[in-house]
Formats: structure tokens, sequence, C-alpha cells
């Protein structure tokens, strides 16, 4: 039992430390500080009592996901919204890991789409390879990744510390570090908000996966004591995300000043390395800024670095390769449970389902190369994200189910609130990409009207 509870505690953190925790939550770690890693610790305990809620549930019950929507919760149709919503989730994740080995490879972005086909077969791979040993093998891959994510934080910053000399770029560094553990930062509204649905997102609410993990967790697993492994090592990788990222945008200002005034540099290369090092500037201290409009940022420390300061290259592999196997330990969970819940719902067998999850995530990695339908799937999980929970929420209601029907009204309807805002902001955004990705949001709760047909159907 020990060795399972921390496979499991190994499982579920390998899935939520992800893309967000490098592309988005350092952001917010470093314009607001310990001011707002208090605030973020809000969310995380809603997620993590959401977390023990679903997993309790089929653990509890011993249904799985489908039959405890359909007999238990009556609400079949969720399944749905929240298997798309997973499939979304999916696409993004595969296509922004598989950016990161761009500036690894040293080549064209057009490789993008062929890099995300290959990190989803690789995965469907090892997981077929893996066969009754699935949970043994995902939480190794997590396990490795933590130690690789810890170590490559400590690389980063050393390297960065003897390599950036020049006054203004440590100036620069030191300020983007002592942010983080600064109490000084001042917070916005808006800027708090996107936080909170940054941490839901990365925590992996709303795809419908700690149900299923609940439906093959061992009835004397203590998932308290678990969850609570997961929360520590959450912060301390949180943290090391942000680290991570302060240091090399302190390396990248440096990169950026001696490649300005080099002049056997273009002066069209020395702007767009100008543009590139704004971007950087505001993603630091520029809070209310879309995270949709900053999620790329993060790819501009590459460019800025290479070729412009001692030892680059280093520091790139290091950066990139974390966040692609951060990605590759949330893409094998989400093909895994998807695979599990479409499964039940369209009574395939293991290979089938996890190929027909394989495929429409390589689609959809795959069209989102175009900038536009790039933009439209990212408005969907900071749109509706919250409101998603809160639809994956609503079965724990049922009295079997919890017995904390309170608490979860309470938490659903922090989510309901929280969801409506963000959605407001989307579809008052300027950007017509915004608003149809808003809409494209909302088109995954047309299941929700569904459900009396569904449930009429299967009688």
């Amino acid at each position: 039992m020990r060795k399972i509870s921390v496979l499991m505690a190994f499982l579920i953190t390998g899935y939520i430390l992800g893309i967000w925790n490098f592309l988005v939550l350092p952001k917010y770690y470093i314009t607001f500080g310990l001011k707002g890693f208090l605030i973020s610790l809000i969310p995380m305990l809603i997620a993590l009592f959401l977390i023990y809620s679903e997993a309790e549930s089929t653990k509890r019950t011993r249904y799985l996901i489908y039959e405890l929507f359909f007999k238990i919760a009556r609400t079949p149709a969720l399944i749905f919204t929240l298997v798309m919503f997973l499939l979304i989730m999916l696409g993004i994740t595969t296509y922004y890991s598989a950016y990161s080995l761009v500036y690894i490879f040293g080549i064209g972005a057009k490789y993008v789409p062929v890099i995300a086909v290959g990190t989803i077969i690789l995965s469907v791979i090892l997981l077929l390879m893996a066969k009754g040993k699935t949970l043994e093998f995902i939480s190794v891959v997590s396990i490795l990744f933590v130690l690789f994510a810890i170590v490559s934080a400590i690389l980063v910053r050393n390297q960065a510390l003897s390599t950036v000399t020049a006054p203004q770029a440590v100036q620069y560094m030191k300020m983007a570090v002592s942010s983080i553990t600064s109490f000084d930062q001042s917070l916005t509204f808006r800027g708090v908000l996107y936080m909170l649905v940054s941490v839901l997102v990365s925590f992996g609410i709303g795809a419908g996966v700690y149900y299923v993990i609940g439906s093959f967790t061992p009835e004397e697993l203590d998932l308290k004591k678990v969850l609570g492994i997961v929360f520590i090592l959450q912060i301390i990788l949180s943290f090391a995300a942000a680290f991570t990222v302060a240091y090399s945008l302190g390396a990248a200002y440096q990169g950026f000043g001696k490649a300005f005034q080099n002049p056997n540099i273009p002066a069209e290369e020395s702007m767009n390395l100008y543009l590139k090092f704004q971007d950087l500037k505001e993603y630091v201290i520029n809070s209310e800024k879309s995270p949709m409009d900053s999620i790329e940022v993060f790819y501009s420390i590459p460019e800025v670095l290479r070729g412009n300061i001692a030892h680059a290259d280093r520091l790139i592999y290091l950066l990139m390769l974390s966040l692609y196997f951060a990605g590759l330990t949330t893409i094998i969970v989400l093909i895994e449970m998807g695979s599990q819940i479409l499964s039940e719902v369209m009574q395939l067998d293991r290979s089938k389902s996890l190929t027909f999850v394989a495929v429409l995530g390589m689609i959809l990695a795959g069209v989102m190369v175009v900038g536009d339908i790039r933009t439209m799937f990212l408005v969907v999980p900071f749109s509706v994200g919250a409101l998603i929970a809160a639809v994956e929420a609503y079965p724990l209601l049922a009295s079997e189910l919890t017995r904390n029907n309170g608490i979860v009204a309470a938490v659903i309807g922090v989510l309901f609130l929280a969801g409506l805002m963000t959605l407001y902001y989307a579809i008052r955004a300027p950007a017509i990409t915004v608003k149809i990705g808003a809409l494209l949001g909302l088109v995954l709760f047309v299941p929700v009207f569904m459900n009396t047909t569904l449930l009429k159907s299967r009688r």
C-alpha cells in the first residue's frame, strides 16, 4: 500500500505539472510575488477538494465513470462535455510540448505537427507496452520528470549566475528573482482572476480524469495522504518552474543587450530581438495581459539567448526539455484516461479506444499550426474552464456520492461565478478569434441539454 500511495501521488503530480506550470503560472508568481502565491492556494485547495471528492466517489461506489454519471448522478450527458474538453486539452498540450523541441533540434515551426504526431504515437506505444502495468509506468515517468525538473531549475540557476555579468542584466535578473519571494508586488483584479483560472486548468480539473483514477484506486488507499504529498510537490515544482523562468529572463536580458550593440547583426534581426525582449519584459510586469497572449512569450527566451551569451545552448536544452517532459507526462495520462472513458461509453476494447483518442489528439494538435485556430482553442480553457469544472463537480451533489453537499454547492457557485467573469472578458475582447473561441467553449455544453434524451434511450 505504501508503494501504491507513492505511485498514485506521482501519477497525479505528473498529470498536474504540465505546460501551464511553465508557460502561464510563472508569470503570476513573478508579477504578484508571495501575495499571489498565497491567493493561489485558494484554487489549489478547491482543486484538491474536488479531486478528493471525485476520486473518492468512484472508489467508494466501485462504479466506472459512465455508470456513476448514469446510475447515481443521472447526468450521462455531462460525460460528453468532459470528453470534448479533455480532447481539446490534449491537443493544446501536445502542440505546445512539441513546439519546445523545435528549439532543441533547431528546426522550423512548420515541423511542429510532425513532432506532435510523433509524441502521441510514442505515448500510445508506451501505454500499449505497459499493458497491465499502466499505473506503474505512468508513475515512474512522472517521478523521472519531477527529478529532472528540480535538477534543471538548479542547473539553470547556476548557469545564469555564472554567465550573466552585465550590471543591468544582473539587476534585472535579481529583480525578477526577488519578486517571487516579495510581498511588495501589487495585485490587480483581472490578473488575479486569470491566475485563479490558470491554477484550476493546471490541476486538470474539468476533464473527468479524477473520477477515472478513483475507479481503480485500492479501497485501503488513503487519498488524503496522497493528495497531501501532491500538494507539497506541486508547491515545490511550481516555485522551481518560476525560478527557472526568472533566471532565464535575466540571461535573456544580457543576450538582448549584446545582440543590440553588435554591429555585425542586421538591423532587422536586432529589431526582432528587441520586440521579443519587450514581450518578455511585459510578461513579468503586466499581470492583466491575457494568458492567451502570454503563453507563447515563453518561447521568446531561446530566440533571445541563442548565440548571444556563453553556453546558451545548455540553458535552452534544459529549459525546453523540462517543458517537453512536463507536457509528455500530462499527454500520457490524458490519452490513458480518455481511452478508459471512451471504452465505457462506446464499448471499445483498449487498443481501439487508445487509437481513437490518439487520432483525435493528432488532428487537434495538427490544426493548431494555423494561428487563428490555435487562438480559438486556447481561449476555451481560459474562458469556460471554470464553468467546465463546475459541470464536472455537479454529479457530486447526488446524496450517495458526498456527505459535504453544502461545501460542494458553494464550490460550484464559486466556479460558476469565476467562469461567467472569464467568459465575459473573452466575449468583450476586441479580437474576433477570441470571441469565436469563447463561443466554441459554449458549444461544449450542448450535450447537457440532451441529458433527458440519453436517459430515455438508455432505458
